[in-house]
């Protein structure tokens, strides 16, 4: 796609001219943001906006000044969406698959509410699972609409991506966070 701006003619950048500026835009937004979930997923929505709007780069500045800056409001974007700024995440992280022991505490064994065991047995799961709603219902509004609909009411991520009118990409990192929150808070439960 060509594009002319003061009377001089180029070129609108390929969408391979973005992604070769993915890891100067990532480092920038490791250091304003310091989390690398959000990191990842602020780059994600720049480029997905600089793609959808390269016909705009008018090459008044260099490539990756226009996407820097887009990147930057997709930061301050994220600030206003959290409320909060985010610490440095923990170095041991959750890798997809690592039991976080959620779906156990949440959904329990086989059996484990069956009028069939033991009384103490059954308060003690009734007074885990009173502990684990009180926490999901202290999770930020944005990481508990997500876990409702999608680990509780188990709706499609597209259902869910429309309902709340985000990004699947910021669907599963809301539903990263909000898991690893519950882990952190419940984690005396989960040993």
């Amino acid at each position: 796609m060509t594009a002319s701006f003061g009377g001089l003619a180029f070129q609108s950048p390929s969408p391979a001219d973005l992604a070769a500026h993915r890891g100067a835009m990532l480092r920038f937004a490791r250091r304003r943001i310091r989390d690398e979930d959000l990191a990842e997923d602020a780059v994600q929505d720049a480029l997905l906006a600089a793609l959808s709007n390269r016909a705009s780069f008018q090459g008044q500045s260099a490539l990756r000044t226009w996407l820097i800056g887009i990147l930057n409001h997709k930061i301050q974007d994220t600030f206003r969406r959290e409320g909060r700024y985010v610490p440095v995440a923990d170095t041991a992280r959750d890798d997809e698959g690592l039991d976080d022991g959620l779906d156990r505490l949440a959904f329990g064994q086989p059996g484990q509410f069956d009028e069939a065991e033991d009384p103490a047995q059954r308060v003690a799961s009734a007074r885990l699972l009173d502990a684990l709603l009180g926490e999901i219902d202290a999770l930020p509004d944005t990481l508990r609409e997500v876990f409702v609909l999608q680990v509780l009411e188990a709706r499609e991520t597209a259902e869910v991506c429309q309902r709340l009118g985000i990004t699947e990409a910021n669907c599963w990192v809301r539903l990263h966070r909000a898991r690893k929150r519950l882990a952190e808070r419940m984690r005396d439960h989960l040993a």
